[in-house]
């Protein structure tokens, strides 16, 4: 969704920003030496990864692994461009747009943080140029979901939890007395106990005695229905 930074972007502290994990940096092209794409990941925002002036100029940055992004935090020049996430095993199907910006200055560096809306894992963050001029980026920071969120919103809770998990950020273990697949993912109570178990989050174990008698009622009930269907068969 096209947007236009404000000059001034104040920005408050958000969880789950990662140190960048093992990835390699590239760039369409160089300005100077100096200027090369790891400039814009050392953690200096006075150090910039700077491109020639041209159309489509582009910085990369891929990771040795899927990352569920989130978003990011940039130090970009002004300028219009486009943010995305991709799939480096086919990265023309299997891409998802960020955001687009348009900065109105060329010589203000503007902080602006991206969203990234449904997060999915990807492990290539691609920020291309659109309009005429040079990619000139100064800092670059991820913001990535939490395992074992398997997608997660920008407000760092789950919108999906698996392995018998619940809670904002699938923190908690579902009990065991679950029917598997019964456990609601925010509350983490069970529609269905198994046998034995009772309780809003199935987590009371019954004691031996009264297992053994609801097992035996089962029994009754299962020999009791068979029963019903033979009988009826043979009349």
């Amino acid at each position: 969704m096209d947007r236009i930074a404000m000059l001034l972007v104040f920005l408050t502290e958000v969880s789950s920003v990662l140190s960048i994990p093992s990835h390699n940096v590239s760039q369409s092209s160089v300005h100077r030496p100096l200027y090369g794409p790891h400039m814009a990941v050392d953690n200096d925002r006075d150090t910039c990864a700077v491109t020639e002036r041209g159309v489509n100029e582009y910085w990369r940055i891929q990771f040795n692994q899927p990352l569920t992004v989130k978003g990011m935090l940039l130090r970009l020049k002004g300028g219009n461009y486009s943010v995305e996430v991709r799939n480096s095993s086919n990265e023309n199907d299997d891409r998802q747009i960020c955001d687009l910006i348009h900065l109105p200055f060329p010589s203000v560096a503007y902080l602006v943080n991206i969203s990234c809306k449904p997060a999915v894992p990807m492990d290539v963050v691609m920020i291309n140029r659109t309009s005429y001029g040079s990619l000139t980026l100064c800092h670059f920071q991820l913001k990535v979901c939490d395992i074992p969120c398997e997608l997660c919103t920008l407000e760092d809770t789950c919108r999906h939890c698996h392995d018998y998990r619940y809670g904002p950020s699938c923190e908690n273990n579902c009990s065991a007395g679950c029917v598997p697949e019964s456990c609601d993912e925010v509350t983490g109570e069970c529609s269905t106990c198994l046998v034995g178990f009772s309780g809003k989050q199935c987590q009371l174990k019954c004691k031996q005695k009264f297992t053994l008698i609801l097992e035996h009622i089962s029994h009754i009930f299962l020999l009791i229905c068979f029963r019903e269907y033979f009988t009826s068969e043979v009349l």
